[in-house]
Parts: C-alpha cells; sequence; structure tokens
C-alpha cells in the first residue's frame, strides 16, 4: 500500500510533466534491457511513496481526532491555506506546487524536531518487531514471508475469509520482540519505517513542487 502523489493543471486536471529525472519512490519507471529492469528517467511529475512512513507525516501534520489535535489541525489549515480535513501527507491534496513547499519544509522540520535530541543527533527508538512461527516445521518465517499474501492463498481454496483466517492461525503462530532503531538510518531498506527514510521523499516533492509551482497536488492512493 502507498501514497501517489501527482502535479495536475489546475483547470483540465492533467498529470503534467517535468524535465526527465530519477526521483526514487516506491515505484520508480524502468526499461526492459537484457532481461534485466533497468531504472530510467520518467518526466511525470508524481512520486510514489510507501504508507510505511504515514505515522511520521501524521504526527507531524494530525488529522482532526482529538481536542488537541483538532486545534493543530485548524491552525495549520489558516496558516497553509490547507483544505483537506485529513492529516499527513494528504495535507498536500489541492496545494499549488508553492503553496505545498513551505508545508512540505514545516513537515520536515517537526519530523527532525520530535526524532533529534537537542545536540541534533538522531534518536534510537525503542520497538516490537511482529514475525511469524510456522506451526508445522517450528521454524521462523523470513523476511520474504508476506502475512496477507500467504492469507490470500490460503483464501484461494478456504472460500471464505473466516475460514481462510482459521487455517492462517492454525498454521502460523504470530510473535513479537523488542528492538531498535536508528531514526537517522535507513534501516537497510528504502521500507523500513525511520524518520529519515520518511523525510527524503519530502525533498523530492519539494524538488517537483519548484519544477511545476503552477501545478496542483493530488494524492489517489
Amino acid at each position: 500500500m502507498s501514497y501517489d502523489l501527482y502535479l495536475r493543471d489546475p483547470v483540465s486536471k492533467e498529470k503534467l510533466q517535468v524535465p526527465g529525472h530519477m526521483m526514487y519512490g516506491g515505484n520508480i519507471k524502468c526499461d526492459y534491457i537484457d532481461g534485466k529492469l533497468i531504472p530510467t528517467t520518467t518526466t511525470e511529475a508524481y512520486l510514489n511513496i510507501t504508507y510505511n512512513y504515514g505515522r511520521y507525516y501524521y504526527e507531524a501534520f494530525p488529522d482532526s481526532g482529538d481536542e488537541e489535535k483538532s486545534r493543530q489541525h485548524d491552525d495549520d489549515c489558516k496558516k497553509y491555506g490547507i483544505g483537506y480535513v485529513w492529516g499527513g501527507i494528504r495535507v498536500l491534496n489541492g496545494l499549488s506546487g508553492a503553496e505545498a513547499i513551505p508545508v512540505l519544509e514545516e513537515m520536515i522540520r517537526r519530523i527532525e524536531e520530535k526524532y533529534k535530541n537537542p545536540n541534533g543527533n538522531w534518536i534510537i527508538s525503542k520497538r516490537e518487531r511482529t514475525y511469524f512461527i510456522n506451526r508445522e516445521t517450528g521454524q521462523r518465517e523470513g523476511k520474504g514471508f508476506i502475512p496477507l499474501i500467504a492469507f490470500l492463498n490460503i483464501k484461494k481454496n478456504a472460500g471464505s475469509d473466516e475460514e481462510a483466517a482459521r487455517i492462517f492461525d492454525e498454521k502460523y503462530e504470530e510473535c513479537s520482540e523488542p528492538y531498535e532503531m536508528d531514526e537517522g538510518s535507513d534501516g537497510g531498506s528504502y521500507w523500513e519505517e525511520t524518520a529519515a527514510n520518511a523525510i527524503r521523499p519530502l525533498y523530492q516533492l519539494i524538488a517537483l513542487s519548484r519544477m511545476r509551482p503552477d501545478g496542483v497536488w493530488s494524492e489517489e492512493s
């Protein structure tokens, strides 16, 4: 799951074009050459961002939840001209490229403020990691194991969500373990939830906004 962000023409709503670039996101344009996928340039004013970073964006720009968050959301709407009711990266909806730049810069500032110590160093966060044990083998499933895919494969023959869930629970045991994560690292993967990973696409969105300040952002996940 991910966010798809496009800059569109404010009148025709067509996707805008920009000079060729290689913005790195959850998916990227590739050419198929000699049996290999090779990243290539695109002219679309577009960026895909994994949902894995979503909590950082909602922390920086919350939607209307409890009273305190509602107050901050209202203040942000007035200050930045945000017209969207939800927070997170969706605050860009309806903002022009020019209007989005200060919002994105503030989002970066707020994330860094929360995840850096007074000396300016990234903090170490304590987390819980979920993993699955295959009850039949007693072995821990590896990094390539995706619970949703396993569930959907079971459902093909199970007939219903309820029966698939029962079979899944019989086959796999869900466990968790504590671990620590440096918020300034990439965790070895684009998909890792870290503050640094969450900030990188924001700089790319700023770059696209500067290329087409006349465009209007549309988040279309």
